[in-house]
């Protein structure tokens, strides 16, 4: 081990250390609590601290209560007092996957140890906003057999919902109360950071801890800036100091195999820290090692997060300011929006603390048994892929404008935090909209729900009667960079994407053969283009060959054919047409 497991884990205190053990503790790091015992702890905390507030967020799919915790040294409970304060608000979250337990036990110490004892100046110049417990119903699937691959404790929660849904792909579909819950609480007290506490599967490799932020196209500059500056200049050489290297991440480019390489790619909005890149705010992914024991990786988070409070606290304004770069970030119509990134395929060579990897012929699998001698570290240097591409974009409209109609989209929108406005009355505008052509959908769900997979596009612009009660969304607004994430097509995480718009692709009418022939006959008649545009198409035998899709090459092209299908619902509003509506 990098630092002996039996590491003293709390800082010194001021109080009587019986009374407030955490079970983890208490156990010997064997055990972790239930829900009902952990949130007890927290209201003992409340009882005995005026720094301490727990806070309802909302009821989860089985209807368990779910809880927050603020932890601010002058009493703040509020989120307006907390703006009001100016000390920058970080979110850290632990247990969105209740398996990966220990996020969870380093919250409980670390909220007792910031209120009651040693470390109550790191609390000074920030506000908390823990959530302990995030999947409260996947974390009372309590089991042993949980976490196959993870090294204790005795038992622990299960990854999913009760809904059997991943809430880390939740956040831009919304789909659970408990994700709706978490964006509520979002909105209300916009923190400046998000940290979220996780614990890796995968290889096994000498690291206690990998992290992730995001440094692409898909966050604004000032706040990739202030990342790089605390996380890589300043935590990483502390944490590498006592003992704690951390790397990045650890995605390897081929399953089971290090020697191929290692990938830092951009998440996208489905993920914590993709979400919070979308919406101007930092994010840190904390991945634990699950083949470390209970003890160390409650360790190393205890020493992360104490070091990064620390840091942060030298100089809170850095990254006030830098968020408030990002929440003045605009982009003027025209200016392309990144929706989608991919790597280049260049790498840069990187030195990996791993262990020497043994492969031996499995008679079991009939491929390589793939283990790792602990016994043996070694130094690996591995070709590194991170030059994030953009693989799609947009030029940004002026604004959106939402139909009444998709009220699941706007209630999303709503949840999110979007700026947006209702159109009194209908309004005949020029705007540009999608039109689709191949369309195609995962064959298995995905979260709850088929992908679109396939989704060809050409944006038109159309002369279409806006009904009263549309959703206008400027584009001058904070939300911006998250609004085109949501609503273009081409962005993986936009709600058509998710299944949001999938009526638009059923057909309601048809024409019977009966009729087609004698309007088909009279179209011929009347368009001589049209003859020839059909004796060109016959020249293609499937199609000669095929007396229904003869058929359909006129009603398509006939005025009975439905005018909406395949046609995005949600226009595109240039500078003009904005104006135009005068609101």
């Amino acid at each position: 081990m990098l630092l002996a497991a039996t590491t003293l884990l709390l800082a010194s205190t001021t109080f009587a250390a019986e009374d407030w053990t955490t079970p983890a503790e208490a156990s010997d790091y064997q055990r972790t609590p239930r829900h009902a015992e952990t949130m007890a702890y927290f209201e003992r905390l409340d009882a005995a601290s005026p720094a301490v507030t727990m806070i309802g967020m909302g009821r989860s799919a089985q209807g368990r209560a779910m809880q927050a915790v603020i932890l601010a040294s002058d009493g703040i409970a509020t989120p307006e007092s907390a703006r009001a304060s100016g000390k920058p608000v970080i979110l850290i979250q632990a247990a969105i996957h209740p398996g990966e337990n220990e996020g969870k036990d380093v919250l409980m110490a670390l909220a007792r140890d910031l209120v009651l004892g040693a470390d109550a100046p790191l609390l000074e110049p920030v506000i908390l906003v823990l959530l302990p417990i995030f999947n409260v119903d996947g974390h009372e699937r309590f089991s042993p057999y949980n976490r196959i691959n993870q090294n204790g404790p005795e038992a622990m929660g299960w990854r999913a919902t009760a809904q059997n849904l991943n809430l880390n792909r939740d956040y831009t579909k919304a789909d659970t109360p408990e994700m709706q819950a978490w964006l509520r609480l979002w909105q209300r007290w916009q923190p400046d950071l998000l940290i979220d506490m996780h614990n890796t599967n995968g290889a096994d490799y000498q690291y206690a801890m990998t992290w992730a932020f995001e440094s692409g196209p898909n966050i604004h500059p000032a706040l990739v800036s202030w990342q790089r500056a605390v996380f890589d200049g300043a935590v990483k050489p502390k944490l590498a100091e006592m003992g704690w290297p951390v790397a990045f991440y650890v995605s390897m480019k081929e399953w089971g195999k290090l020697s191929a390489g290692l990938t830092e790619g951009a998440s996208t909005p489905r993920f914590s820290v993709g979400y919070a890149a979308a919406a101007g705010r930092p994010g840190l992914l904390l991945e634990t090692h699950m083949v470390k024991d209970f003890r160390t990786r409650v360790a190393v988070n205890a020493v992360l997060l104490r070091e990064l409070l620390r840091e942060i606290g030298r100089d809170p304004g850095a990254l006030k300011s830098a968020v408030a770069k990002a929440d003045g970030e605009r982009f003027a119509p025209g200016v392309e929006i990144p929706l989608a990134f991919g790597l280049s395929e260049a790498s840069e060579p990187m030195d990996f603390l791993g262990y020497e990897e043994v492969r031996t012929p499995s008679e079991i699998s009939g491929a390589d048994w793939v283990r790792y001698d602990q016994d043996k570290p070694v130094t690996l240097s591995l070709p590194v892929q991170r030059e994030i591409t953009v693989t799609a974009s947009s030029p940004a409209p002026a604004a959106y404008l939402v139909p009444p109609q998709w009220s699941s989209v706007i209630e999303r929108l709503h949840l999110h935090g979007v700026r947006m406005q209702r159109l009194p009355e209908a309004r005949t505008l020029e705007a540009g909209r999608h039109r689709f052509g191949e369309v195609a959908w995962a064959p298995r769900p995905f979260e709850g729900r088929h992908q679109l997979t396939t989704l060809e596009s050409t944006l038109e612009t159309v002369e279409i009667e806006a009904p009263a009660g549309s959703w206008l969304i400027p584009m001058d607004q904070p939300r911006a960079r998250l609004v085109a994430q949501l609503l273009e097509p081409a962005a993986p995480d936009s709600f058509i994407r998710w299944g949001f718009f999938d009526a638009i692709f059923e057909e309601k009418e048809y024409a019977e053969a009966r009729v087609m022939e004698r309007i088909a006959r009279e179209m011929l008649a009347a368009d001589p283009a049209l003859e020839a545009e059909f004796e060109e198409r016959l020249k293609d035998a499937a199609f000669a060959a095929d007396p229904r899709a003869r058929l359909r090459f006129f009603y398509e092209r006939s005025p009975y054919f439905d005018s909406a299908w395949k046609r995005y619902p949600v226009l595109r509003l240039d500078g003009e047409a904005l104006r135009g509506l005068g609101l």
